[in-house]
């Protein structure tokens, strides 16, 4: 068995690093050994089972949980404590994620297989129609491309879709990438067959405007559905959406649930899921979603969305056009009504023990 050890900022909410949680799990459970090192446990929310060894790095908050490409420097006592607590052990694949993790490279004395784990866009463009906003962000763009040229400089680096291998390998064209879908770790225990479906449609996301989440609210009130939406998350867009429900006119018929810490059995309640983003690396929520067995309606905003829509022919006509809010609505209604059969197959191919099994090949 293998020696195998991650590195991340820390075990927070976010989906990376529940992806990250759940694959060191299931490495475990294979019969692996598996480190888990966060560069700093303040943060931390995700399970870890007991087989799973657990090491708070300890690292300044300002290393830890600052911006990605501002300048990174362990003092002289965690340089220390990373030659303590990780150069004097020996691994067969050292994993470094999302994302202040990925400055540990600098610090680590193996440098045989190990791998960068990039869970989403690192080079995001922040579109404007200001002209000197357009500017700004131009040099912007330029200064951070300069800066992941740097970090990343052949190195090996794996990617959560397509599209990212497909532009880091022209920005990088001595590294090596390979491209691995997540997975989820949905189990009998997360289902709930006796569970009634409450809500036509439910949206699980933060808040935000990338989220786009105004699309999935107008879709489902021009759709024709009689029935309820749910929203799960939290963020600062709240009291705005909550507005443009009241102005729709359905706040009778949409339930903002706030955050979750277990979403899953909203989603089990609900006949589909709806993913309006502008942009998503991999859309994780829509493969808990298809796990769980409710069928999901997404923009196609990006490969990683794409590639979830494609496992079944039938699922392909609900990978909207970005953007188009009629089409979202048309086909809202036809997923709601005439939902697909989600296959075991499709099912096992989003599974973490699918995952497990491409970074195993890495060793």
């Amino acid at each position: 068995m293998s020696s195998i050890l991650f590195i991340v900022d820390d075990l927070g909410k976010g989906g990376a690093e529940k992806v990250t949680a759940d694959l060191a799990n299931t490495l475990a459970d294979l019969g692996h050994s598996v480190t888990l090192a966060v560069l700093n446990g303040s943060k931390d929310t995700q399970a870890i089972k007991s087989h799973v060894q657990y090491i708070d790095l300890n690292i300044s908050p300002s290393f830890a949980f600052g911006k990605l490409w501002k300048a990174k420097k362990l003092s002289p006592i965690e340089e220390n404590r990373i030659e303590q607590l990780i150069n004097q052990q020996r691994y067969d694949l050292i994993i470094l994620g999302f994302h202040n993790g990925y400055y540990l490279g600098h610090y680590l004395k193996q440098t045989q297989n190990v791998w960068y784990w990039i869970h989403g866009e690192l080079l995001e463009y922040r579109p404007s129609a200001n002209i000197f906003k357009r500017i700004k962000e131009n040099i912007r763009q330029i200064k951070h491309q300069a800066k992941f040229k740097r970090l990343f400089h052949q190195k090996n680096l794996i990617t959560v879709n397509q599209d990212l291998k497909l532009k880091y390998q022209s920005l990088l064209p001595n590294s090596q990438i390979r491209h691995i879908a997540n997975g989820v770790s949905i189990t009998q225990k997360n289902m709930t067959s006796s569970l009634d479906k409450i809500w036509d449609v439910i949206f699980v996301g933060r808040l935000v405007a990338i989220k786009q989440i105004d699309h999935a609210i107008t879709a489902f009130a021009q759709s024709g559905l009689k029935g309820r939406m749910a929203i799960v998350g939290e963020g600062p867009q709240k009291q705005e959406l909550m507005a443009l429900v009241q102005k729709l006119n359905i706040e009778d018929r949409v339930d903002f649930l706030g955050w979750a810490d277990d979403p899953y059995p909203y989603i089990q309640q609900s006949k589909a899921l709806i993913l309006t983003s502008y942009y998503e690396s991999f859309g994780l929520v829509l493969a808990e979603s298809l796990c769980l067995g409710t069928p999901v309606i997404a923009y196609h905003c990006s490969q990683g969305v794409k590639d979830i829509l494609s496992y079944q022919e039938d699922m392909k006509s609900f990978l909207i056009d970005a953007n188009n809010c009629e089409q979202l609505s048309t086909q809202l209604y036809r997923c709601v009504n005439h939902p697909y059969a989600i296959l075991e197959e499709t099912k096992n191919q989003l599974s973490i023990q699918h995952t497990a099994q491409q970074f195993l090949a890495l060793i």
